[in-house]
């Protein structure tokens, strides 16, 4: 198997298991429910795809999905009072979108060596080095930390979240 149909593969179980063993269990009038300490589905929905979105626009893809949120907001890890403006099936929408973008480019087979001008690509997204610093520190970084984290890892990652948020609202399919 080569690289790019691993990576693919891999990405479109990721996909699969996000809508399957979550958004397909969880009631939409849930997934804003939040547990103490955690965030919403429908916040870790939106936050993998603003995150997938702007490694694209780094990359110099540049999503066509419209964010539903300002620069720079979708970041943070801790969900945001904004979003009770955004429905779950908007930010059920968003992701689907920016999934498909990041599936065509993963299969292009992505030169993963090459580096990319990260911090231009942050400023022309209007993320503000000031506030998201780290995210200019993070992402400084060949093409295959762009693939491994913000495109695929991170959102193999909060799939998992929320499919433990899921159970702990009492909706494993598994008991």
């Amino acid at each position: 198997m080569e690289l790019t149909d691993y990576l693919v593969f891999q990405f479109d179980d990721t996909v699969a298991r996000h809508r399957a063993q979550v958004l397909d269990l969880v009631p939409r009038d849930r997934q804003k429910d939040r547990l103490p300490g955690g965030n919403s589905i429908a916040w870790a929905t939106y936050h993998v795809g603003r995150h997938a979105a702007l490694a694209l626009d780094v990359l110099g893809r540049r999503s066509a999905t419209v964010a539903l949120s300002p620069p720079g907001e979708g970041l943070q890890e801790v969900e945001q009072d904004w979003l009770a403006d955004v429905s779950p099936e908007e930010a059920d929408s968003y992701a689907t979108a920016v999934f498909a973008e990041v599936r065509a480019y993963l299969s292009t087979g992505p030169d993963l060596g090459s580096r990319p001008d990260v911090a231009a690509g942050l400023r022309a997204s209007g993320i503000d080095e000031n506030v998201f610093g780290w995210l200019y520190r993070m992402w400084d970084q060949p093409v295959a930390f762009l693939v491994a984290w913000p495109l695929t890892g991170h959102i193999s990652n909060h799939v998992g979240e929320m499919i433990a948020t899921r159970n702990q609202m009492g909706l494993s399919p598994f008991r």
